[in-house]
């Protein structure tokens, strides 16, 4: 009798025990990531209005590689106004329901940030590679339309996989990311062979006429400062991706099956990239900088 009243006692000590621990609210580090969250949050929403608000109010900005560069800023905007408020609100609360639309939110939005960078990488190659036909050959038109191909695409494989496999089958999803970076990597390399070949074409003509034809020179120049520019935009957002893309190729392999807790800050690395977005923008851009500068007065 009293070996049954001492198992029942022991049950019951060890269910109080697994209540307590489940009672346990979030950890120190899913705090810290929240907080780490919101300031990225604002600042994306902040910094990714003022520069589509400042091309509004600006006409004289709407070239075909400013309004990639707006397509840029709305994805970013969607990531701080709509991914990481879910995000955080999941993180606090673990609702299965908020975990799969954090998922489909965020790799959507995220990967046509990805193609829209990509595009703007490709956009500066035919800049370079067909100067003296560009603006005919790129049209704001046919930006436009190429950003809502993006948008279409992206919504329809991203959230698809999403919906219909298991979260962790991300194959298409990786495939598609790296197939954009192929495409910006080929695309940066094609413009610095380019800017190498116009750098010995300028130099020939200086030895052999003394001037250099200065219009083409300062056309090409141009271009060449504006390609750089996108390139910081790139190597940024390569940054910010890396992490979160070898962490989840490794854990969809079931290499890190056990993976600390400490590897939800890649996630955070990802969102913090809308955030670092704009700033590069008005870093580099001297013509947004005095629009966004203008638009704060």
């Amino acid at each position: 009798m009293e070996d049954n009243d001492l198992k029942i006692s022991n049950a019951t000590h060890n269910l109080d025990i697994e209540k307590d621990e489940n009672s346990v609210g979030p950890s120190t580090i899913i705090l810290l990531n929240c907080f780490l969250n919101i300031p990225l949050m604002l600042i994306s929403i902040l910094g990714n209005s003022l520069v589509l608000a400042a091309v509004y109010k600006a006409p004289s900005l709407r070239s075909p590689s400013i309004v990639l560069l707006c397509g840029l800023a709305v994805s970013d905007l969607a990531v701080g106004l709509i991914v990481q408020p879910v995000f955080i609100a999941k993180e606090l609360d673990s609702v299965k329901f908020l975990a799969g639309v954090t998922r489909i939110l965020g790799v959507t939005f995220c990967g046509i940030s990805f193609a829209t960078m990509s595009a703007i990488s490709l956009d500066r190659f035919l800049a370079l590679k067909y100067h003296m036909i560009y603006n005919s050959l790129v049209t704001t038109v046919r930006v436009k339309l190429t950003l809502i191909f993006i948008w279409l695409v992206n919504f329809s494989i991203f959230s698809g996989v999403h919906v219909w496999y298991a979260p962790e089958q991300f194959y298409i999803s990786f495939g598609l990311v790296g197939f954009y970076m192929v495409v910006s990597t080929i695309a940066y390399v094609g413009i610095y062979r380019i800017a190498r070949r116009h750098q010995f074409e300028i130099h020939a003509q200086q030895q052999a006429m003394g001037v250099p034809n200065i219009k083409i020179t300062a056309n090409v120049t141009i271009l060449t400062r504006t390609a750089v520019n996108t390139f910081v935009f790139y190597i940024s957002t390569v940054f910010c991706y890396l992490p979160w893309s070898i962490y989840r190729l490794f854990y969809t392999n079931i290499v890190l099956k056990d993976a600390s807790d400490a590897w939800i800050f890649t996630g955070t690395l990802v969102f913090a990239n809308s955030a670092i977005n704009p700033v590069l923008y008005c870093w580099r851009l001297r013509e947004l900088r005095g629009a966004v500068l203008k638009l704060l007065r």
